[in-house]
């Protein structure tokens, strides 16, 4: 990252996010660096950690490599057993690769070349993506990771061998093989494509100490720099549509190992862009996927899109046509967002009397989900797409966010919602704000809490000035608020951070650094603890008060709330 001073800090062009205004800084005083575009933030581990997609073990043992520092890590037996066994495993892994690779180019892997022959995929395509061939035979794959030492329990941990009564065989045998490696690029699993015989079209490594299905997205670790670079990723389905997008140029594209995304997979996502399209078949399956899907991803904070392709195609065939990269790059121009994909999707439905009941409740069902931000140019469209009226389709999706939302008090779950109000003529005029957009009030209102964090965190005498009781109700964020509670009941900051590292836990490190951007940022010290106090209760007050007035308005507010709204709006008024 190329930085120059600017005050007090430095500041560049984020690594982590597409921006043109640099609006990441970085402070020496504090060693922690903040992007106020995207958020990210932290010390060098949580930098490392972010740019190389590593564990904070790993990105200690990197930077002590780096700077010459011998490490000892044996601390507590578990996790020294834990660790060899994952140690062991990737070893494995590592050499069934080499094996597969060598099964693919000898001359026991000539069904296997032709099958890639016939699927568009060169020799040099193979290597490139480390595509591979495990034998017929029942046990060859076995036989050759014996042979360099290792024991049959390690080559069943590693997912290579399958036990039945009849004894164990190779779990992959005759069978394309697809080594899957996680966004730091290390093997973690294969993907084993039948091309002859009776079985499963695609067998995956089970479930074990590395391989977790839910948590990874194949080529993320080829396809995080272009994402990074563009500004957006690609998803699709399997193995194959992922290799040619990135064959044909699209390389920020990633699949997801089948057809539902997981949560997990869209906080990947999320960690490396905010900008995702779906390409998934164009069938009915496909279809179903690819809106839950969206909705998934909109959970995450992730613009989603969705590419439509020719009926009958999926991305692998469509980029393999005659014309097919430019047509795909046309449909991803006019790639559909997600309340218009979702009404189209569903638009023969709209028309069937008997179904058209089910197909409405479904759609408002989802954009009540939504953020009335993020659907309100496409009402319009909307209202014309499904037959009704403007207000009326504001109404009913406004009726039924309310339901859901009821649903939710009655079950006891509660989102936790940030502040959508700012503390005025604090952080507002602090001058370190950079890319405000349609969430600029809750950032603000973050920022607050996140710099008296950083006060406290700095400062043990303001740590005795307030008690746990009087801080904790005024904050939102959880993450914050966990800091203030033990903070505030006299909990060393070097035991929390030590705490901290042993969990991996590292939001709270990022708010940390987020405040001390804030801080830096507005040339804020101690002495502003007070006012930063008194906005946060100020927030507080207006967080409560924006709780209430629904209920008051519905008509569902008891009569002690109905008392303290008008309690609320007679402290707001007095601190105006």
């Amino acid at each position: 990252v190329q930085l120059r001073q600017g005050g007090s800090s430095f500041v560049g062009l984020c690594p982590f996010h597409a921006e043109k205004t640099p609006s990441f800084r970085v402070s020496r005083d504090r060693q922690t660096f903040h992007c106020f575009g995207c958020g990210k933030g932290g010390d060098v581990f949580t930098f490392v950690m972010e740019i190389e997609g590593l564990n904070f073990r790993e990105a200690l043992e990197s930077l002590a490599e780096r700077a010459g520092v011998k490490l000892d890590m044996a601390r507590g037996d578990r996790g020294k057993t834990s660790s060899r066994t994952s140690g062991k495993t990737r070893d494995v892994l590592e050499e069934a690769v080499r094996f597969f690779r060598e099964s693919m180019s000898g001359p026991g892997g000539e069904a296997a070349r032709a099958y890639l022959d016939r699927r568009g995929l060169s020799a040099e395509d193979a290597a490139r993506f480390g595509l591979g061939w495990s034998p017929q035979s029942w046990d060859a794959t076995s036989k050759h990771m014996a042979s360099k030492g290792f024991s049959d329990v390690e080559i069943f941990e590693a997912g290579l061998s399958v036990k039945s009564e009849r004894g164990s065989y190779d779990r992959f045998k005759g069978r394309v093989i697809f080594p899957i490696r996680d966004d730091a690029g290390r093997i973690v699993g294969f993907g084993g494509r039948l091309i002859d015989g009776e079985g499963a079209k695609y067998v995956n490594s089970p479930e074990g100490a590395l391989f977790n299905k839910r948590k990874t997205l194949y080529l993320m670790d080829a396809a995080k720099r272009s994402i990074r670079e563009r500004g957006r990723a690609i998803l699709m389905e399997g193995y194959m549509d992922a290799i040619r997008a990135h064959m044909t140029g699209f390389t920020e594209t990633v699949a997801s190992l089948g057809t539902s995304l997981t949560e997990e997979q869209a906080a990947l996502i999320k960690r490396f862009t905010e900008l995702c399209y779906i390409s998934y078949d164009a069938d009915g399956a496909g279809q179903n996927a690819s809106i839950r899907g969206m909705y998934v991803l909109a959970r995450h904070g992730v613009d989603v899109r969705v590419v439509a392709l020719q009926e009958g195609l999926d991305p692998d065939d469509a980029l393999s046509r005659e014309g097919g990269v430019s047509a795909f790059a046309s449909a991803l121009e006019k790639a559909l967002p997600l309340p218009m994909y979702h009404v189209r999707a569903r638009k023969k439905y709209l028309r069937v009397p008997g179904k058209r009941r089910g197909a409405l409740l479904e759609i408002l069902t989802g954009l009540a989900s939504l953020p009335m931000l993020d659907i309100a140019e496409y009402i319009p469209a909307i209202s014309r797409e499904i037959g009704i009226l403007e207000h009326e389709l504001r109404g009913e999706i406004d009726s039924k966010r309310r339901e859901l939302e009821r649903a939710e008090r009655r079950s006891g779950i509660r989102e936790n919602k940030k502040s959508a109000i700012s503390a005025e003529g604090i952080a507002g005029d602090s001058g370190v704000y950079i890319n405000d957009g349609e969430n600029a009030h809750d950032r603000r209102s973050l920022d607050l809490e996140c710099a008296f964090c950083s006060l406290l965190w700095r400062d043990a005498e303001l740590r005795s000035r307030w008690s746990c009781g009087e801080l904790i109700p005024l904050f939102a964020d959880e993450a914050t608020s966990g800091m203030i509670a033990a903070l505030a009941s006299g909990e060393p900051p070097a035991d929390l951070e030590s705490r901290w590292r042993s969990m991996g836990e590292r939001m709270s490190f990022e708010r940390l650094a987020r405040g001390d951007a804030v801080l830096a940022g507005g040339g804020l010290g101690p002495e502003f603890a007070d006012a930063l106090v008194e906005a946060i209760r100020t927030n507080a007050l207006k967080r409560r008060l924006k709780h209430l007035e629904p209920l008051k308005i519905s008509g569902e507010a008891t009569s002690e709330e109905i008392g303290e709204y008008f309690e609320l709006m007679r402290k707001l008024k007095g601190r105006a």
